[in-house]
């Protein structure tokens, strides 16, 4: 999974990235809330501070659309209550252990899915039926824009990875060879799941 540490404090945010990475998840570290916002990475996930310099958390939370989940030492009920109606997922407040931030985040990406008859391990890269079928970065990436949803815009998988329209013809008859899950184009608009 790709995570965005939005955390001001160099030590802590070197400390958080450890940890995930010895997860296997990627991490990009981020120290105010104006670098965040001018990234054009797309995430998984972001762990966002409420105190941050130049651009407040709040106000980043406001302007991002994602899985967000707020780690702040500001404990003020009001500012809590906003951050949840802004739509985080959950607000850790610090100082936290490394268990709770690691079952907070195991709670919203579970280490198994079922996945349209198969089992995906994301953070094994495998895809599971009959027979553990091991996944690149690309296909794995690909295949989790279909999680909880049959059809993707072409929108969303160019800007996932990255591939133009005959690229993505390849990628899309080797990943069926691979798998046997079959993807059908509807229209020129995306691409849904055949079941």
């Amino acid at each position: 999974m790709k995570i965005a540490i939005v955390e001001d404090d160099i030590e802590l945010n070197r400390l958080i990235s450890k940890i995930l990475q010895e997860r296997n998840h990627q991490t990009v570290s981020f120290y105010n809330g104006e670098e965040v916002l001018n990234s054009n990475e797309k995430f998984d996930l972001y762990l966002i501070d409420i105190n941050l310099p130049k651009i407040n958390g709040l106000e980043v939370i406001d302007l991002i659309k994602g899985n967000i989940i707020v780690i702040s030492a500001n404990t003020n009920g009001k500012i809590i209550d906003t951050a949840y109606n802004k739509g985080v997922i959950d607000y850790i407040k610090k100082p936290f252990v490394k268990e709770e931030l690691l079952h907070k985040i195991n709670k919203i990406f579970p280490k198994e899915i079922d996945f349209y008859g198969y089992i995906l391990k994301p953070s094994e890269r495998i895809l599971i039926k009959d027979k553990i079928i091991i996944l690149t970065k690309s296909e794995l990436e690909f295949l989790k824009l279909f999680i909880n949803k049959k059809f993707v815009t072409l929108e969303e998988i160019y800007n996932k990875i990255q591939k133009n329209n005959n690229a993505l013809y390849v990628f899309l008859s080797k990943l069926k060879k691979k798998t046997g899950i079959e993807f059908e184009n509807i229209k020129g608009s995306g691409y849904q799941i055949k079941v």
